[in-house]
């Protein structure tokens, strides 16, 4: 029987025992205070209650004709018992009863978070093509909580988890069904859904998805996730800071410890005398004035400023070709000038050899043995190594030499040169001192860190190592030895999962570059941490990294907010061409005009970028109310709440325009009420209400973009995040990282943020499908958003679910990405039996699949792959017929390749070239082998 109809039999007077219950808890209903009776009842699709909160009474208004929306709607859910008899009920109906049996006379607060919840629970079973919440689904549930959000309009990615105690601390899932039960109400909520279980499922989550215990995430605060788009923007900013920054930051520090180490000035202090510290600044700025006068005061003066030129160029002197050796613009010059520009693994080459000679890396194998290895691996399988087949490591040594003397300079363009970096380094600040330029030193290798933790993925107290805590060995595996020929174990404490036992975990030489250059700047003793300097006297060698990693990845968010140089751009491109051609000024017309040759703004990349820029830009100001990007920034915003708390007003203009843009009516209501206490919870819950959906770096952040990384580890826009960071032809460096079953979650939750990221681009650029993006899932988006014509947000979020609703999975590879969709499994090309076997992933499978989605940035992946086969085709004493299989996956790849680069560059062009070779070879070879044979 409908609902509704159920309700109006209950008007008649002979009851029967189901619309007896329906009246009973009608009238329940009606009786409480906070039950708005006047703006509906019972039976209607929307009630309204009344809660008071801080003394603010709000009226909440709950409809439940959500439950019947295609997305959310469920049938058979639920059953009621009444008198012996059994009776179904809707899914409406169900939630309906949940709802006003969390109300009572005292509170109305539960309401609200119940019916939430219920959403979420019917959205994820829907998905699930499911009609119950047990203990097989329970952990995908609570990472869909945390993760996603569901409404009437469909799902939506959180950008922060929600507050504990405005959901499961309300209500939890257990109590709601055993209110029920006591009504006699059984389903969508399995009994077997114990306390236990349930705490036990959300601990485990909560520990992958945001990096704390249930208990931690009960207690309050505000937790985000930058998610893969962001955080590439954010690291790219970082990578940029270290290459263009690390060596002048390095010559400054290193000058600095030489002159405090003079016996001649260290009883000066040259780090606590004022004057001393000024002159160090001013050289640096080159605005030191020389003093005339002859007393020794000023005449020392000048002495420190001739003697700290000299260190300073000394220095220059003593790293410049060994930090220009490894920066990654000089080693892809190298790689050019030795023909292997197509290649994935000769940046990996370079940089093993350059650390071995400039950095004392103790390995298992000589530098010449490291590459004639890879020479013999080059003649195996690339087409042209003829400019390389006779060199040496030497000459590999003498080309970098070559190639960073040309930025050599000398004594007066380096001060020039060190004058013009340190400007830009301090922003245009006018009165700098010692301090604000360390400051801003540090900041430099604040971003060293971070990348570190960027690259590594590890949780905040993991980054305490000493160098001497990583350690090479041979690497024994036949797939990727010639170009990864070492692997760099570091061997330190996992407190979470391990505690005090020290355990072997894998990172690459990147890594192993970042911790010996930051070594180099800090100078530890042997246990000391390496990525940072640890100012605490006297603590163990264990030095827990948590209270500096956390400050250290923040260091940079403003500046990257305001200075990251694509979020510049795509910001003056909106500007200004919204103005009219006439209007704009000829410098203006020519910044268009360069700024639309190198961005689209139409599309998706670019509205992505443009999109992260002005959100991050909109949400710096809460962000300088909190100390989540500024260390001391809290204690001021709380004077300026007493002061509102006083008069009603702020003087400082940033924290005004926060609370009256970003604190909530009810807040500003409480906080002039004259019982509004500041302590220390109060505040807590003002800062989680000023970052609630606000994305902002954070260690645990980083873990996410790991994960997120991993899952598109050979996309093209992910190279500008952790570029060369996977090098491995084989999955051993990620299974390692994923066999511990407590990141799961943690990789369930970067699927579902990845697979959103990767449709969401799809559909923007639908007309890109066969052009920019290639492959059967591509095609798949197209289709789907022709047909449908979606045009409003709601239409458009629809579609997006349904799409996201079919992915299976999610896999990459070299040339590839494979994202299997519900009912396309039987069509794959790696499909045996009816099942897909993404694991079999290769080209003949993966170029023309219907699961397979082919960008720009798998082109040197294509190449690498197929290049072994080309060489066979090329090869003049091997036979037609028996390379004559190597002719579908050559066609393919030379298709593939061609439609990726329309306008191919002169590498690509060399590619394609080879490829029309070894096809017009076999073929050729084929004709005349069949005239010899017929």
């Amino acid at each position: 029987m409908e609902f509704g109809k159920r309700m109006n039999n209950s008007l008649i007077q002979n009851f029967s025992p189901l619309e007896k219950f329906w009246d009973e808890q009608s009238n329940r209903l009606n009786a409480l205070d906070s039950f708005r009776n006047d703006l509906g009842n019972l039976f209607d699709d929307v009630i309204n209650v009344k809660a008071k909160r801080r003394n603010v009474v709000t009226n909440t208004r709950l409809d439940f004709s959500v439950f019947d929306l295609e997305h959310i709607k469920l049938d058979k859910v639920a059953t009621l018992k009444l008198d012996g008899q059994v009776y179904d009920l809707t899914l409406k109906e169900y939630a309906k009863l949940a709802v006003i049996n969390s109300i009572s006379d005292k509170s109305s607060l539960a309401a609200q978070p119940v019916y939430s919840m219920l959403i979420h629970v019917a959205g994820f079973l829907n998905e699930q093509e499911s009609n119950i919440l047990d203990a097989n689904n329970l952990e995908e549930f609570h990472i869909s909580f945390l993760t996603q959000s569901v409404s009437d309009k469909g799902w939506a990615t959180r950008l922060s988890p929600p507050s504990y105690r405005g959901t499961y601390g309300r209500r939890p899932l257990y109590e709601i069904r055993k209110n029920l039960y006591a009504l006699g109400v059984e389903g969508l909520i399995s009994p077997k859904v114990s306390t236990r279980k349930f705490e036990a499922t959300l601990d485990r989550v909560c520990q992958s998805v945001i990096g704390m215990t249930r208990l931690q995430y009960r207690e309050g605060g505000s937790f985000n996730a930058l998610t893969l788009d962001m955080g590439q923007y954010y690291v790219d900013y970082l990578k940029h800071v270290y290459e263009n920054d690390y060596l002048y930051a390095l010559v400054c520090w290193s000058a600095f410890r030489v002159l405090k180490d003079e016996d001649e000035f260290s009883a000066r202090g040259s780090g606590g005398d004022h004057s001393v510290q000024r002159v160090l600044s001013d050289t640096i700025l080159g605005v030191f004035v020389p003093d005339k006068a002859k007393q020794s005061q000023f005449y020392a003066r000048n002495k420190v400023h001739t003697r700290f030129v000299d260190y300073l160029y000394e220095q220059y002197q003593e790293h410049f070709e060994k930090v220009q050796s490894l920066k990654e613009d000089n080693i892809c010059e190298v790689v050019r000038q030795l023909g292997l520009e197509m290649r994935f693994d000769a940046v990996e080459i370079i940089r093993v050899l350059m650390l071995q000679k400039f950095y004392g890396l103790v390995a298992p194998k000589s530098p010449d043995d490291v590459w004639q290895d890879y020479l013999v691996s080059l003649q195996k399988t690339e087409v042209q190594a003829k400019l390389v087949e006779h060199s040496t490591a030497q000459d590999v040594y003498s080309l970098m030499s070559k190639v960073v003397t040309e930025h050599r300079q000398d004594n007066d363009g380096f001060m020039l040169s060190l004058r013009r970096w340190s400007e830009d380094l301090m922003g245009g600040e006018v009165d700098i001192t010692y301090g604000k330029l360390k400051s801003q030193l540090g900041r430099v290798y604040s971003a060293m860190t971070s990348l570190m933790v960027a690259y590594l993925g590890y949780r905040e107290s993991e980054f305490g190592f000493p160098l001497s805590a990583i350690q090479t060995h041979s690497n024994l595996d036949v797939l990727d030895s010639s170009h990864v020929p070492f692997r760099f174990k570091l061997k330190w404490v996992v407190p979470k999962t391990n505690k005090a036992t020290k355990i072997d975990r894998e990172i690459t030489s990147q890594c192993y570059q970042i911790a010996a250059q930051l070594y180099d700047v800090f100078k530890p003793g042997n246990d000391a941490p390496c990525l940072y300097e640890d100012y605490r006297v006297g603590v163990s060698a264990k030095s827990d990294s948590t209270n500096y990693i956390g400050r250290h990845v923040k260091a940079n968010w403003e500046n990257f907010v305001n200075k990251y140089q694509p979020f510049v751009d795509v910001r003056e491109l909106k500007r200004l061409s919204k103005i009219a051609s006439i209007k704009l000024s000829n410098d203006e017309q020519v910044n268009l005009s360069k700024l639309k040759s190198a961005y689209d703004l139409g599309s998706a990349r670019v509205q992505s970028l443009l999109q992260a820029s002005e959100e991050a830009l909109s949400d710096l100001p809460k962000l300088l109310c909190t100390s989540h990007i500024q260390s001391s920034s809290k204690t001021p915003f709380k004077e300026s709440l007493l002061e509102f708390q006083k008069t009603g007003d702020i003087e400082n203009p940033e924290h005004r325009y926060a609370v009256y843009n970003f604190l909530s009516s009810e807040t500003r209501q409480w906080l002039c009420s004259g019982e509004a206490v500041l302590d220390k919870k109060s505040m807590k819950d003002i800062m989680s209400e000023l970052t609630q959906g606000v994305r902002y770096p954070s260690p645990h952040a980083f873990r996410h973009i790991w994960a997120e990384a991993v899952l598109l580890r050979y996309q093209g826009d992910v190279g500008a995040v952790i570029r060369h960071q996977f090098c491995h032809l084989d999955d051993s460096f990620f299974m390692a990282y994923l066999r511990n079953k407590e990141n799961k979650g943690l990789m369930q939750a970067a699927r579902i943020k990845v697979v959103n990221t990767l449709v969401s681009a799809l559909m923007r650029d639908a007309e890109l499908a066969g052009d920019g993006y290639l492959g059967g899932f591509a095609r798949f988006v197209k289709k789907a958003v022709v047909l449908t014509q979606a045009i409003s947000p709601s239409d458009i979020r629809l579609l997006k679910d349904r799409i996201e609703g079919r992915v299976i999975s999610i896999q990459p590879s070299r040339f590839a990405t494979c994202v299997p969709r519900e009912g396309g499994e039987a069509r794959a090309k790696c499909a045996h039996m009816g099942n897909i076997n993404p694991q079999n992933a290769r080209p003949e499978f993966c170029l023309g699949c219907t699961n397979a989605v082919i960008t720009s940035g798998n082109i040197k992946g294509i190449w690498a792959t197929v290049q072994p086969f080309a060489k066979d085709c090329l090869n003049e004493d091997v036979m037609g017929f028996m390379v004559q299989s190597h002719l579908p996956i050559l066609r393919s790849a030379h298709k593939r390749i061609n439609d990726l680069s329309p306008n191919a560059n002169e590498s690509v062009n060399k590619v394609l070239t080879v490829i029309q070779k070894a096809i017009a070879n076999v073929e050729s070879k084929l004709k005349e082998e069949e005239g010899l044979y017929a």
